[in-house]
């Protein structure tokens, strides 16, 4: 009984958690956890989880054709994997305090076939991200990975300017909230 309790509190979660980063992401806020939990991995072990968790109420319930369940449940839960590694594959996060420690900055590099991007984000607390900016690429360019960056931080202002991998450099400027 304990183990189909744990299975539907599990079931909850999953179902439950895209739901919450649609509505924070309506909000204008997104999901991270240090610099490497993304919502996209977050949600592939999740999958994980529902997939353990469907295959132990299978085995539990003794299905006349349990193998049929099995790899249904499996196919469709890495389907939903595969989009999750796919969405997640070309981010990379950086994050950077502030000299006096008051803020931190995270920066996401987002590389495509047709342009990069970099976007700017405030940490409000552990897991979320407010938006502040974002400045284009070039095709395949990840300008903080590349070190071809600048950071200066004021009183009331954060600048960042990039080197967009065409030969120039492209600046935001960003007020900090006190």
């Amino acid at each position: 009984m304990k183990f189909k309790n744990a299975f539907y509190l599990g079931l909850l979660a999953w179902a439950l958690f895209p739901c919450a980063v649609f509505f924070l992401y309506a909000a204008g806020y997104e999901l991270l956890i240090g610099t490497q939990w993304t919502v996209f991995r977050m949600q592939a072990v999740l999958n994980a989880v529902a997939a353990l968790g469907s295959l132990g109420l299978v085995y539990l319930r003794g299905y006349k054709r349990p193998l049929f369940a099995v790899i249904g449940i499996v196919l469709l839960l890495q389907c939903g994997n595969s989009v999750c590694r796919f969405l997640d594959a070309c981010q990379e996060y950086h994050s950077f305090s502030s000299p006096d420690g008051a803020d931190t900055l995270v920066m996401m590099e987002n590389v495509d076939p047709i342009a990069g991007q970099v976007r700017v984000y405030k940490r409000l607390n552990p897991f979320l991200l407010s938006p502040m900016g974002s400045i284009i690429t070039d095709d395949g360019y990840r300008p903080i990975c590349d070190g071809q960056y600048e950071l200066s931080w004021q009183k009331d202002t954060v600048s960042l300017s990039v080197f967009n991998g065409a030969g120039e450099w492209k600046t935001i400027i960003m007020e900090r909230e006190q």
